[in-house]
């Protein structure tokens, strides 16, 4: 952003400039550069938002597949600790002290 406010104080420096001149080739030719100057930083600024946009979305990405194997590894924990309580409770009931 800072670039692009720079850019148009060129253009109004140019433009200012220009105008004591009387030449219009000159006025233009000022214009089409300071215009030039001003696009090119606004394209560098598109780049780099796109470019900043691309790594945020694949760092999140990367969290939301490490949380879900994460789920997924605590679930199956869960899931085995259920079935072993439940073998334990079977076992208590028929009177089973062997163990397994």
């Amino acid at each position: 952003m800072q670039a692009v406010l720079h850019a148009a104080a060129i253009l109004l420096a140019l433009g200012s400039a220009s105008i004591v001149r009387a030449d219009d080739s000159s006025i233009k030719r000022d214009a089409v550069e300071a215009g030039r100057a001003i696009g090119s930083t606004a394209r560098e600024i598109g780049k780099s938002a796109a470019k900043a946009g691309r790594e945020i979305g694949h760092g999140a990405a990367k969290v939301g597949k490490d949380i879900g194997h994460g789920a997924a590894k605590a679930g199956r924990a869960v899931g085995d600790a259920a079935k072993e309580g439940g073998q334990e409770l079977g076992r208590a009931v028929r009177g089973d002290k062997s163990g397994k």
